[in-house]
């Protein structure tokens, strides 16, 4: 699981805390046009367009470069990457100035192949892209999104379960007559974990929540839980609509949201 900030990061004026929760969700991210550097046989350079993770692009070569050409020029403070094979690689996000590719935030040794968020000042751009300088062999990447997060106005902490420690895994294992263990199938795996907010303002529960909702009944989406001291990001599904219920406390509401987390990196 993996947050990288931009160096030198400072929240910006009006932005809520980083030990709140971001959200990257179909509602906050932006579409555009996907090319790639190079593209392997049996791989797409389009892949990551969709939220789906069945189809990936591969390079053939090593730098190589996945890129997003928006319609127009518009301002981005997150990219996130799901599906992908990048442990081993340095990787840096960056955007087109008009005149050369800058770094957003610089290359990073990617450590394993869970979901990756980056976040950062706002850059107004129409071309990102993500930069594979170095690797180990040649990397996958299924889902590659960027946009402006939903941002939590309030945090969770006790009894909050970190989506990387709430392995959901089916085995299947295999005796002899006489008691033997003769092995092990994993059948399937993913994570799960709750997420459960207390004190939403109504108002912002009026602006923000019904967009969440559209959107995870749509695709999958991002959760960085507590980016400020937490390396957990999840890419997740969920089959139940995100209830809210009034607290009975001045104006707040509550919120609540069970995930299925994308666990194919071991």
């Amino acid at each position: 699981m993996t947050v990288l900030f931009s160096a030198a990061y400072a929240l910006p004026g009006g932005d809520y805390p980083l030990k709140n929760a971001r959200i990257l969700h179909s509602s906050n991210w932006l579409a555009g046009t996907y090319t790639a550097s190079t593209t392997g046989s049996g791989y797409f350079a389009d892949a990551p367009k969709t939220s789906l993770t069945y189809e990936r692009w591969a390079p053939t070569t090593i730098p190589a470069q996945s890129t997003i050409t928006l319609a127009g020029a518009t301002a981005v403070t997150c990219a996130a990457v799901a599906g992908h094979t990048l442990a081993g690689s340095t990787v840096a996000l960056q955007y087109w100035t008009g005149a050369a590719w800058a770094n957003i935030v610089a290359g990073k040794l990617i450590t394993d192949n869970s979901p990756i968020m980056w976040i950062f000042p706002a850059r107004t751009a129409t071309i990102f892209r993500l930069n594979i300088s170095a690797s180990p062999g040649l990397p996958e990447i299924a889902v590659f999104k960027i946009g402006n997060p939903l941002q939590m106005p309030v945090s969770i902490f006790g009894g909050h379960g970190p989506i990387e420690y709430g392995r959901k895994t089916a085995l299947r294992s295999n005796r002899s007559d006489t008691g033997e263990y003769l092995g092990r199938t994993k059948q399937r795996m993913a994570l799960a974990t709750d997420f459960a907010w207390q004190h939403l303002p109504r108002a912002w529960v009026t602006t923000n929540w019904k967009a969440l909702q559209q959107a995870i009944e749509a695709e999958p989406f991002f959760i960085a839980w507590r980016p400020y001291d937490s390396q957990s990001v999840g890419y997740c599904q969920t089959d139940e609509v995100p209830p809210v219920q009034n607290m009975g406390v001045r104006d707040f509401m509550s919120a609540s949201l069970s995930v299925r987390g994308l666990a194919d990196y071991g």
